[in-house]
């Protein structure tokens, strides 16, 4: 896969954790899409936060509260199985023993060690696997760090709700289905990524805030041209696997869901519903009214 080498991997990756976007200005991340009588919520979530991020826009608790399904991207306890993470390092991992190490400039993979060392990332273990996979896991601790977590996202925070009340939960793919896209980024270029993460890595608590700022606020032009442009215009390959591909595939899953007679809450990372790409601009096309939902105030 051929990769612009001006690409910024810290945005990239925070893009995987993160996925936030969308084409409109609104109070936040979350809309109403209707046809005729039948409508669904769909929300752009943020899949990492700390809890000082927390109440979320009110839009969000009132939309959950009207809705009698939550639909997720994907099964959120399956993809935290132990069957799920082996599938997952098996498609990073290198074959016939070799390692990172081999991958990368010397000079590079001793940047990497040292790097390492001051997170206590046990660098020599996870040398068996991939330039791409290391540095999603990298950026997995460094968000930890700064006080991040899967726990306190706006996904799982949802999903462990419906549990609890007993609310069914749907998901628009499989685990599967899952891995086989982000297999695609495996063969990225080794000292390409290695070098942009270690660089971009200390600047990902701005980065951060300024995103999450972006989509608390409903800016979400700004936060798309902040977070996916350059990968659109860099790496369409990957734009293409990560985001238009999937996008298609979950539209005719969405448009049987106006066949019901239940309201859904459609839950998916915000960049999901970014640009003509987007699944708000899709949805668009094929006759759904679209506007921002706004919780009525008391």
């Amino acid at each position: 896969m051929s990769i612009h080498r001006h690409l910024s991997i810290s945005r990239f990756l925070i893009l995987l954790c993160l996925l936030a976007g969308a084409s409109a200005h609104a109070q936040t991340s979350l809309y109403e899409i209707s046809k005729g009588n039948q409508k669904i919520y769909l929300g752009g979530t943020i899949h990492l936060l700390r809890s000082s991020d927390y109440p979320l826009p009110a839009e969000y608790d009132h939309a959950y509260q009207q809705a009698d399904v939550l639909v997720l991207e994907t099964n959120l306890d399956n993809a935290a199985s132990p069957e799920f993470g082996q599938k997952m390092a098996k498609a990073f991992m290198y074959s016939g023993g070799k390692t990172l190490a081999e991958d990368l400039q010397p000079a590079l993979w001793q940047e990497l060690q040292t790097f390492s060392a001051a997170r206590q990332y046990p660098i020599a273990q996870m040398s068996a696997f991939k330039a791409m996979f290391v540095s999603l896991s990298l950026s997995v601790v460094e968000m930890q760090r700064l006080g991040f977590g899967v726990a306190e996202g706006v996904d799982m925070v949802f999903f462990q709700k419906a549990k609890t009340d007993s609310k069914p939960v749907l998901e628009l793919e499989s685990g599967d289905e899952v891995l086989t896209q982000l297999a695609l980024l495996a063969d990225m270029d080794a000292n390409m990524v290695i070098k942009a993460t270690l660089r971009d890595l200390h600047k990902m608590d701005a980065v951060l805030e300024k995103a999450l700022g972006y989509w608390r606020r409903g800016e979400l032009e700004k936060l798309d041209r902040e977070m996916s442009a350059d990968m659109r215009r860099e790496a369409p390959e990957v734009y293409q696997h990560l985001l238009i591909a999937r996008n298609q595939a979950w539209l005719p899953k969405i448009e049987k869901l106006f066949a019901t007679t239940d309201v859904e809450l459609v839950l998916v990372g915000s960049l999901h519903l970014s640009s003509k790409d987007g699944l708000l601009a899709q949805l668009k096309q094929r006759g759904y009214q679209v506007k921002p939902y706004l919780a009525k105030q008391p």
